[in-house]
């Protein structure tokens, strides 16, 4: 599909989401607001029945052409399959880009008639069959999806998860259901197994416990672990390392754990960008520290006036958080904080 669309999967798996996402999409009449003449009721529906199951109507075949047109090369069917498997290209997200391109004013049916017409249009024998047929089961097994219950209790995480692995098993085969969700299924286990590795290896010294992580993800990724490694951010492996060294870190002495984490910061950041980040953190400490500070003068000051009005009272713990804090923005906005949490705390969350 186009180049341009081609952008890799983001690593992340919130199962809540995407099932409350699938509900919304499946109920959806439309993609967008209808126009007064709109092209889209000549078309047919396409869960129109024909002996081949792969028929389209002609002015999706001909519409296609500009909806769809490239500004680069499509891959080839091949490379559709290779990427797939490796864990470069993820179906789903194309579908979706693919869906994002109908025009206007679309239905549901329509767009994916838009969809299959593009498919024709740019492959052709087999391969397009092939294309097709993901589709079509793809769109059975989104429909199924509306019949899980999303917000019930009664499971955990990881066993939802097991009866969304369940259904797909119902629309597709062992190897359309890896092509299609073998990335995100990786993932989802290595998350709800992730805790077990790091209960399993507490008590290992940091250099050894970073080497079996990686050991632990190569074998929980098998053939998309290239494509994890090659997108992960930079950020996102120093918060692993430090996550992994973070036990063995609080039993260094203060001196020592800085020269440690500072080590580690330089590795993957290099000098500069290590400077830039202690300045970050040496302004958030210095927040702490008068956020700790305006906390203990507040009650302080609340315990020896317990007769003030709240009016009195708010004027008085605003004078002293502009005094702390340095500026009045800042005093308002710590204000709004404590207001926000409370609200939390009220509402039971």
């Amino acid at each position: 599909m186009n180049a341009k669309y081609l952008r890799p999967l983001s690593i992340g798996l919130i199962v809540l989401i995407f099932l409350f996402g699938m509900y919304h999409f499946t109920k959806s009449n439309e993609f967008g607001s209808p126009s007064e003449e709109n092209p889209n009721d000549k078309a047919e529906s396409f869960f129109r029945t024909q002996s081949d199951g792969f028929s389209v109507d002609p002015f999706y075949l001909e519409s296609a052409k500009s909806i769809f047109s490239p500004d680069g090369q499509f891959l080839r069917f091949d490379e559709i399959i290779a990427k797939a498997k490796s864990g470069e290209l993820n179906l789903i997200s194309e579908l979706w880009n693919l869906r994002r391109q109908c025009p206007e004013g679309s239905t549901r049916e329509q767009c994916h008639e838009y969809i299959k017409a593009f498919i024709q249009n740019e492959y052709s024998g087999e391969d397009a069959k092939k294309l097709l047929n993901l589709l079509t089961n793809y769109l059975k097994y989104e429909e199924a999806m509306v019949q899980l219950d999303p917000s019930s209790k009664s499971y955990t995480n990881a066993e939802r998860y097991e009866q969304i692995k369940q259904l797909r098993r119902k629309y597709f085969s062992k190897d359309d259901a890896e092509l299609i969700f073998g990335l995100e299924e990786a993932t989802a286990d290595f998350s709800f197994n992730r805790k077990n590795f790091l209960d399993e290896t507490k008590n290992l010294k940091a250099d050894e416990r970073i080497r079996l992580y990686e050991d632990y993800r190569k074998k929980s990724f098998g053939p998309y672990y290239n494509a994890i490694v090659n997108r992960e951010p930079q950020y996102d492996k120093f918060e692993t390392e430090m996550d992994l060294r973070q036990i063995e870190l609080s039993k260094l002495s203060s001196s020592d754990r800085e020269t440690k984490e500072r080590e580690v910061r330089i590795r993957y950041f290099g000098k500069d960008g290590n400077e830039r980040m202690e300045k970050v953190l040496k302004e958030i400490r210095e927040e702490e520290e008068k956020i700790t500070k305006l906390e203990v003068e507040e009650s302080n000051y609340l315990k020896n006036n317990p007769n003030l009005s709240d009016s009195e009272k708010e004027k008085k713990l605003m004078e002293l958080r502009i005094k702390t804090l340095g500026s009045k923005e800042l005093a308002e906005e710590y204000t709004r904080r404590l207001e926000y949490e409370k609200t939390l705390k009220n509402s039971g969350n």
